[in-house]
């Protein structure tokens, strides 16, 4: 039985993974897609034949895409989707039945098909399947089952028409043991463009946990990823941080998980593996405020950690809490100086059109961002995905402008909050990260990274991609 798992192509390129839905130029970088090469490699284990095909890195025209499915013929085709694409994924179905390949079945996987099935399967009616929550295990029983024609009833998480009905199994588990999954199928696709900005090297994700415990309202992750921190063993991470070292030659990571430092002994025995095998590597990695000490700190630069992004949102403390985000400005201030004490660079997450939101305290996030000197920062608009509160809060109070998923985009504003309207948010925003970044500080530090004419013309491309994103 063969299998294509795919990022459909779009319009521009885009990071589809987990939470995180957003267009390269918002980090200049697409990452190479985890969910897919993981699950991939967890049925090509099983006895499938499988393919990737990521078009957010590959330049090909939707015939082109047509022609690999000719040639291959697969049994069941996997579509990752997005929020914003969410229209032109789901169309993507159709576009594999036109092609009359027998009996071949499409599963869509993603945050917005798990928590919006019924909408997605009524609005693409040639979609067999959706494949609610976390996507690996389900997908796997999902085909074991069309192999052997065994009853799809059995499979939990999947929804799927039946006669002129919609049918919803049960949820499925969220799986404890996630050392059971193979590293993903990198040999499935092209690493070399998947690479880093300023360094131009070639990067991978590394999975080191599930799951996360806060509220905060914007966020869309529970319904994928559940409540509950859920983690690899440390040797498990480390051994595929080696072997994707000895058998690609990638030396560069970043750790794919909501918060690395939530469990801060965990993060340390990574760290200690690391520094124990003398591995000389590279890796990022995202981390509350309230999750770090200096000494957490100094282990993970000493074992490779060169830059942390910190989820800080907003400069007003009420704007903080209405979002429950649990943190405090004392707190921002704390981690950040921590980090850049022991040498590590810090990305600064912020949004603008929270609940609450007015053009004061969008200037008072604006003063806190120059005031921290953080390295870089990241703006972005309050959006309201499907499965967070947010989502829920703006439909009860009518502030959804245009429903539309095209414009849920992190550089779009869709939402009239009352206290801002999202004309201003759109434009304090642009505003914002062009005060940021054209600072005499920020420019001199761009300007010490660039040591050859190749980093001048890696810098200007990116350069590119981020104004088209602003």
């Amino acid at each position: 039985m063969k299998i294509l798992f795919i990022n459909p192509p779009t319009n521009v390129s885009m990071v589809k993974e987990g939470r995180c839905m957003q267009r390269k130029g918002a980090w200049t970088a697409v990452w190479a897609p985890i969910t897919l090469a993981t699950s991939a490699a967890l049925l090509r284990d099983s006895g499938f034949d499988v393919r990737i095909i990521d078009c957010s890195v590959e330049v090909l025209t939707l015939e082109e895409v047509c022609d690999i499915c000719r040639q291959y013929k697969p049994d069941l085709v996997i579509i990752n989707t997005a929020t914003p694409s969410i229209e032109s994924d789901l169309n993507f179905a159709a576009v594999v039945k036109d092609l009359n390949l027998g009996e071949i079945k499409v599963a869509a996987i993603g945050i917005h098909v798990s928590v919006l099935a019924e909408e997605c399967l009524k609005m693409q009616s040639r979609l067999d399947f959706v494949v609610r929550g976390e996507a690996e295990f389900t997908l796997k029983e999902l085909a074991e089952a069309l192999r052997s024609k065994g009853e799809i009833s059995k499979v939990k998480g999947v929804s799927y028409h039946y006669g002129d009905k919609i049918t919803h199994n049960p949820d499925a588990d969220f799986p404890d043991d996630l050392d059971s999954l193979p590293f993903p199928a990198w040999d499935l696709i092209d690493i070399n463009k998947y690479r880093l900005p300023f360094k131009d090297k070639p990067f991978l994700l590394v999975s080191t946990g599930k799951g996360c415990p806060y509220n905060c309202i914007f966020c869309c992750t529970k319904p994928y990823y559940g409540s509950k921190l859920r983690l690899r063993s440390p040797a498990r991470v480390v051994d595929e941080i080696e072997w994707a070292g000895d058998k690609f030659n990638v030396k560069d990571f970043l750790f794919w998980t909501e918060s690395f430092t939530l469990n801060k002994e965990y993060a340390i025995s990574i760290c200690n593996e690391i520094i124990s095998r003398g591995l000389s590597v590279d890796w990022v990695c995202n981390s509350r405020v309230d999750a770090v000490s200096p000494d957490l700190l100094k282990t993970l630069k000493k074992a490779g950690c060169w830059m942390i992004g910190y989820g800080i949102e907003s400069g007003d403390q009420a704007i903080l809490d209405m979002a429950k985000k649990n943190t405090t400005l004392k707190q921002i201030e704390q981690a950040i100086r921590w980090t850049k004490d022991v040498g590590i660079e810090v990305t600064a997450h912020t949004i603008f059109g929270l609940p609450g939101e007015t053009r004061l305290s969008i200037d008072k996030t604006m003063k806190f961002l120059k005031k921290m000197d953080v390295d870089f920062a990241q703006i972005y608009c309050a959006v309201p995905f499907p499965g967070s509160s947010l989502f829920d809060l703006a439909k009860r109070n009518n502030w959804i402008l245009n429903k539309d998923w095209m414009f849920f985009e992190q550089n779009f504003s869709v939402l009239d909050i009352g206290s801002i309207n999202a004309d201003a948010v759109m434009s304090l925003r642009k505003k914002a990260l062009i005060g940021f970044y054209f600072r005499p500080r920020p420019i001199f530090k761009t300007i010490r990274r660039i040591r050859s004419f190749k980093d001048l013309k890696v810098f200007l491309n990116m350069l590119r991609e981020f104004i088209s994103w602003i």
